[in-house]
């Protein structure tokens, strides 16, 4: 008894905590306040997205990325442990977008700001333009202008320079004369001669520098020089005047810093103030600048700058007017809801905002549409209403406002509270007959109390029993049916209601029902070949379906199917199925059903196919000139769909196009007409199509017009010369088109007569329309002045005559030398050298044409056929071909223009070049340059050039790529400017961001290649290089280079042994495939001795070397094993990637190798060639021979170091030229020969010591140096 009290009251604890914590459960919320907006990233990082949330049961997170569900646990996407915080690891930029939150229960999706994920960057300056100069004079207003790159997050800007002194970047200090403005543009109120920045007389220059704080990096803008130039009697004082901005409305946002500037110029300096009726007291005045913090509301209004100097008795002001806008904010926080059943709830998410802001409404994550609303839900304004919630409507309501300055969220929390009520007694199912009386009886308890309703079932839903035969009774335990009908039969539902929940029952009442079409009559607009299908819904006593027939009316006939084959009645819901309808089948459809006791007919369904209208018809030309052509037509069925515009479709022997008459020119009418621009003597055709909603028609019948001919409408233009013939007059034009020779024989006319003269205009004529110049031949004098025209015609007549062009005859050669050609003082480099000259008489009549400047000559004084030339030009506009003017103004011109021509005999003419040849003797003179001649050499000056900086590498390439290292190769550069003393090598993962991360120096002249060590895998590396002579290091030439990814190498292949006084040279090939296809980057051999214990010889050349051989000293007599390890990696041996050669037992006797037990099969080849060779050697009976060789090794035990030293560096000799004794060749080994010429032949290692080996720990030397150690 006692054990059934206590079980008992556990079940009822148990009952009361399950209760207690169903009592306690709630939807899930999302903490929004520690969401960031926006999030830059740099890539590889690894990026936390916030999204703590709450709620029991725990809610289950999922994210978003752009509206797309992300597989999260993924590759590099997790959850941080208890939270759903997204953690991205080693971000890419495709990892950009747009991020959400959701976090899931039972009762609805609480959601998550959007984060925005970007990538930070920074672009470069587009200016590309050379060093610029600003040559202002002191006093007066300088803007140098910057335009800025873009930049994520958004950069600063700033100006500066590099202090000779210290080669530090320093800023530019703003103070009230020098100025930044907001666009990056540095502004000085008046110049003064310390802005040349000048230290020990060199010109130091201005630089714009973008800066994104985020990345760290700075990029540098255009550099410019300021160069002051001094007035004579002084800088002139001036008032105030104001240069930036140019605006006077601005725009702030409530919660942010605002700042507004004004830049003035003037001498002095001005002084600037503020004026402005805000009396918040939120801003600080900075000289030309005012700050205002935390902007609010008030702060809107006027704010006026204002500059005086000593120039100006009253102030210059500049009045900014600023309107504050606001980011979206609630009006009222929205709060959440917890609301038993049956009650109204209203969710108010008033929100204000400048401008004003809009609002989205979603549900549990999913954005509400239209016709998500019903009666118990509707919209109105902010404001969401519910009106007798029922327990489905526990949800989570995201609002979410924006406008363009931002945007807030809220999760608003719709809680129902619902409880179970059961039955107790439930109806069953009954048949009746119509016309009699049945009672159903339902009984249920639930807390509180359920009420009972009665329900009927449709074929989709449910609706309440209703009528006056039907009544409820004894509190809705009861129902009663009287007089029961044939549509009385159907399922019913008994249903148990408290505001906890709904139970329900189901029975059935079978009566005898008559036949009824349900379907819905519609109306249905398609297009053209679209899919229809027009539904009835036939119900009947199923003992009547054996009799049930189905036909379908169109327009009140009925539709033979027969005959209508794309038309047909499917058999089992009896819709009428119209498959790639036609515009016939437009009409009014009427289903109807009979069972021979009774029928029914549905209501008419309304069908309208849409189709692209016919073509227009009676097409008629009803005028036809020579530039315009009259159309008219009438217009074709529209096929149900309004046509919108006609098109007129023409072509031409030379022209066509299309016309189109639409919108504003567009009105519906019985008979439409328009006009086409063509072209005269040309036969045209037309046809007209009609476009509507659907698509256009086909083309009308063909109607053409031959278009009269007409005298040219145009002469050709751009007449112009050329200088190029002397002594002859060249006329130059475009030539017309053919669509524009409007007749048969077209032709041009050229007229020509010097300029100035009474002479009698020539005329010639030019039969050929394609021809565009023509050349005077019987000119007697160069760069003569003539008038020029070029008039079009043909059998008609003449064309207008569109210009007249003054027009020069050919260049001659200038009769003018420089002299007085030298070198300037200590001026000439490697490559670079200034000379200067007096300047010459560049009138026309000296100079024979247009004065362009002069032309540096220069030559190497052995070779003076082979000749290279600077041009000096003068920035002098000429006009080659200008408009005839009349003779007073003409005069005026070339009267000013010989006064401009005319210089200063004290003057001198500076010039230079960089196309020298270093180390070499030069010779060079001076002349002087028309537009197309130039005249004879002035002076000869000679001179010899010292060492030049080296042109760029040649030949740099990527030769091998592993795991971890890239091999590059090149060649000396093809030009000669001296001796190369070394190289710089740079190297970074491409891009590079601004500079490269690695720079290595090469003091070795004389090598062509290195090896790159210690990469990243699969990683695309840029790699530069410049060469280097006493002069400087010449310009980069660059390669691009892939590591591979992570693999097992290619196992090495041994290449060849040999000893001598217990010192084994082991020498292999990288690969047994060449080139290789996976080459290792670090090399391993690996000896096994006679007790079973190993050693291990790392082999670590430096990076300049090609080196694939080592020295083991110190092994005594016996039995090895050796092989060659390869690793992908630099560093320690036990890498999970590498591979080793095939293990070859050798036995060590005395000074001698011998290849023990069985080797591989390529082993096995070369010692059964060798077995065949000794086997001749006996046959042929020369053992006395050998006996003399070996007695010969053995004299030579004892050898010079020389010798030695000579043959670790020597491995191309012949066998029988061994430098020393028992030299084994591979073929003695069993080892294949290789190249001779492979450039992996063992070379001299540096060193000899024990410290140059590694071992693994069980292995050692012992005092005698012999191998000792024990087994691993």
């Amino acid at each position: 008894m006692q054990c059934n009290s206590l079980l008992v009251v556990a079940v009822v604890l148990s009952v009361v905590a399950v209760a207690d914590s169903l009592s306690n459960e709630r939807p899930p919320t999302i903490a929004l306040d520690n969401q960031k907006i926006e999030i830059p990233f740099k890539t590889t990082e690894t990026i936390v997205l916030l999204c703590q949330g709450d709620g029991l049961p725990l809610p289950v997170y999922s994210w978003k990325k752009n509206g797309l569900t992300l597989d999260v646990p993924g590759d590099r996407f997790a959850y941080q442990p208890g939270s759903g915080n997204l953690v991205i690891r080693g971000i890419l930029p495709n990892d950009e977008g747009s991020y959400n939150c959701f976090a899931t229960n039972k009762f609805g999706t609480a959601v998550g700001r959007t984060i925005t994920l970007k990538k930070a960057d920074i672009g470069s300056f587009t200016d590309e333009e050379p060093l610029d100069a600003f040559r202002p004079f002191v006093g007066d207003y300088l803007e140098i202008p910057c335009i800025l790159p873009d930049s994520y997050p958004k950069g600063h800007s700033y100006f500066g320079y590099v202090n000779p002194t210290s080669n530090i970047l320093e800023n530019i200090i703003n103070d009230d004369r020098l100025l930044l403005d907001y666009d990056g543009n540095l502004h000085f109120a008046n110049v003064n001669m310390n802005d040349s920045l000048a230290y020990m007389g060199i010109d130091i220059d201005y630089m714009c520098i973008g800066n994104n704080p985020y990345l760290g990096i700075y990029m540098m803008g255009r550099q410019c020089r300021i160069l002051p130039q001094e007035k004579s009697g002084g800088p002139t004082n001036h008032p105030p005047q104001l240069r930036w901005p140019l605006t006077t409305i601005d725009t702030a946002v409530r919660g942010q810093t605002k700042r507004l500037k004004c830049i003035f110029s003037g001498l002095p300096t001005p002084k600037v103030t503020w004026h402005t009726e805000n009396r918040n007291g939120r801003f600080a005045v900075n000289g030309a600048e005012i700050v205002l913090t935390n902007v609010d509301i008030l702060d809107a209004g006027s704010y006026t700058c204002m500059a005086t100097n000593s120039e100006t008795d009253q102030p210059l002001s500049h009045t900014i007017h600023l309107t504050v806008e606001t980011e979206p904010y609630w009006a009222k926080i929205p709060v959440d809801h917890y609301v038993d059943e049956d009650e109204d709830v209203e969710v108010d998410c008033t929100v204000h905002g400048t401008p004003q802001p809009s609002i989205t409404w979603s549900i549990n994550g999913v954005q509400v549409n239209e016709s998500d609303f019903h009666e118990r839900k509707s919209l109105d304004g902010y404001i969401l209403r519910y009106q007798n919630v029922t327990a489905n409507d526990s949800q989570v309501i995201q609002c979410s406002s924006s406008n363009k300055h931002g945007t807030i969220l809220k999760n608003i929390i719709v809680k129902v509270n619902a409880e179970e009520p059961s039955f107790i007694e439930t109806p069953r199912d009954r048949k009746v007959v119509e016309g009699k009386t049945i009672h159903f009886e339902c009984t249920s308890r639930g807390a509180p109390k359920p009420s009972t309703e009665w329900y009927r079932q449709n074929s989709s839903s449910a609706s309440r029993v209703s009528g006056d035969r039907f009544r409820v009774l004894d509190n809705g335990r009861k129902l009663e049916i009287k007089d029961t009908k044939a549509e009385d039969a159907g399922i019913y539902q008994c249903t148990a209601s408290n505001k906890y929940r709904t139970n329900e029952a189901t029975f059935e009442l079978t009566v005898r029902s008559p036949t009824s079409i349900t379907s819905i009559p519609s109306n249905i607009t398609v297009r053209v070949y679209d899919d229809v299908t027009l539904p009835c819904d036939v119900t009947t006593d199923h003992r009547e379906l054996a009799n049930l027939a189905v036909e379908w009316e169109k327009d009140g006939r009925r539709i033979d199917f027969e005959k209508e084959a794309h038309i047909h009645m499917d058999k089992t819901d009896f819709s009428l199925q119209i498959r790639s309808s036609e515009v016939k089948d437009t009409g009014e459809y009427v289903c109807t059903a009979t069972n021979g006791l009774d029928s029914a007919t549905s209501g008419i369904s309304v069908l309208k196919v849409k189709g692209r209208p016919d073509a227009p018809y009676d097409v008629t030309i009803f005028q036809c000139d020579p530039d315009t052509v009259g159309i008219s037509w009438s217009a074709g069925s529209d096929n149900n769909d309004e046509i919108t515009e006609f098109t007129i479709h023409y072509s031409g022997r030379l022209s066509g196009g299309n016309k189109t008459l639409s919108g504003a020119d567009f009105r519906p009418q019985s008979r439409y007409q328009d006009h086409v621009s063509v072209y005269p003597w040309s036969r045209y055709a037309f046809q007209v199509s009609a476009t509507n909603g659907i698509g256009t028609s086909d083309l009308s019948e063909e109607q053409s017009c031959s278009t009269p001919s007409a005298a040219p409408y145009r002469s050709p233009v751009g007449v112009c010369g050329n200088l190029s013939s002397a002594q002859q007059l060249v006329i130059n034009w475009d030539p017309m088109p053919e669509y524009e020779h409007n007749g048969e024989g077209f032709h041009y006319v050229v007229g020509y007569k010097k300029h100035g003269t009474y002479d009698v205009e020539e005329t010639q004529v030019v039969l050929d329309p394609r021809q565009k110049s023509i050349s005077i031949h019987e000119q007697k004098e160069s760069f003569a002045l003539f008038e020029v025209y070029v008039r079009a015609a043909n059998k008609i007549g003449k064309g207008p005559l569109t210009e007249t062009k003054l027009v020069r005859s050919g260049e001659g050669k200038p009769q003018v030398v420089p002299q007085n050609f030298k070198v300037v003082g200590d001026s000439v480099n490697g490559s670079f050298a200034q000379f200067s000259w007096d300047p010459v008489d560049t009138s026309e009549e000296k100079v024979r044409g247009f004065f362009r400047g002069y032309r540096i000559v220069f030559w190497k004084s052995d070779e003076p056929n082979i000749r290279r030339s600077e041009d000096i030009l003068v920035d002098r506009p000429f006009e080659l071909c200008r408009p005839l003017l009349p003779d007073k103004h003409d005069r005026i011109q070339r009267r000013r223009r010989r006064h401009r021509h005319r210089v200063r005999s004290a003057d001198r003419v500076y010039g230079e070049t960089d196309q020298l040849w270093p180390l070499t003797d030069i010779s060079a003179a001076v002349q002087v340059l028309n537009q197309v001649n130039a005249g004879q050499d002035s002076n000869v000056v000679k001179f010899r050039t010292p060492v030049g900086v080296p042109g760029k590498v040649s030949s740099l390439r990527v030769v091998q790529n592993g795991w971890s290292h890239l091999v590059i190769e090149w060649q000396l550069p093809l030009e000669f400017t001296g001796d190369i003393i070394g190289y710089w090598l740079y190297y970074s993962v491409a891009p590079p961001a601004v500079s490269y991360s690695t720079r290595l120096h090469i003091k070795n002249p004389n090598l062509r290649r290195y090896k790159i060590r210690q990469l990243d895998y699969s990683t695309v590396y840029r790699i530069s290089m410049t060469a280097m002579t006493v002069a400087g290091a010449g310009d980069e030439e660059t390669v691009i280079g892939e590591t591979l990814p992570v693999n097992d190498p290619d196992a090495p292949k041994i290449r060849d042994i040999s000893i001598r006084d217990s010192l084994v040279n082991i020498s292999w090939f990288h690969s047994d495939q060449e080139p290789p296809v996976y080459p290792g980057s670090e090399f391993f051999v690996k000896f096994r001795g006679p007790d079973n214990s190993t050693a291990v010889q790392r082999f670590d050349p430096s990076p300049d070397s090609d080196e694939n051989w080592t020295v083991v000293t110190g092994l005594r007599k016996g039995k090895y094993e050796v092989w060659v390890v390869a690793s992908s990696g630099i560093g320690e041996l036990s890498r999970e990637n590498n591979s080793q050669s095939w293990i070859l037992p050798i036995g060590l006797e005395n000074d001698n190798v011998t290849i023990l037990e069985s080797v591989p099969l390529l082993y096995q080849q070369a010692s059964v060639g060798w077995f065949v060779v000794l086997m001749c050697i006996i046959s042929l009976l020369v053992l006395l021979l050998l006996i003399i060789c070996i007695v010969r090794r053995t004299r030579e035990a004892v050898y010079p170091v020389y010798e030695k030293e000579r043959m670790w560096s020597d491995q191309t000799s012949a066998p029988d030229e061994t430098p020393f004794g028992e030299y084994i060749s591979p073929s003695k080994l069993g080892l294949s020969q290789g190249s001779l010429d492979s450039d992996e032949n063992p070379v001299e290692s540096d060193s000899d010591s024990l410290g140059e080996y590694e071992y693994q720990e069980a292995t050692k030397f012992n005092d005698e140096g012999s191998f000792a150690g024990q087994s691993n």
